[in-house]
């Protein structure tokens, strides 16, 4: 989920950036395409990994989504592990 969600954000800075700028219609249409798969990717992979519901629907969030569920999936996973305890 990690890496779907970082090409989904970084796709859109790069689209958002196109459009302010030169605004190339070919760059568009192809970042358009990898955003939008990257998006429903990141849908998809939330609903499919062990994670609680708040954590798949951040994913429907645009643009972050992806990176608050992945935030909250990995504090949520650091939290559920238990402590070692140490023997002296």
């Amino acid at each position: 989920m990690a890496v779907v969600s970082v090409v989904e954000t970084v796709s859109l800075v790069v689209l958002l950036a196109n459009r302010a700028t030169v605004h190339v219609p070919q760059v568009a249409s192809v970042l358009g395409l990898v955003h939008g798969f990257a998006y429903l990717a990141t849908i998809a992979t939330a609903f499919l990994l062990p994670v609680d519901t708040r954590t798949r629907l951040l994913t429907l969030v645009p643009a972050i989504g992806g990176l608050l569920a992945l935030n909250r999936a990995r504090r949520s996973s650091d939290t559920r592990r238990p402590e070692k305890e140490w023997r002296r």
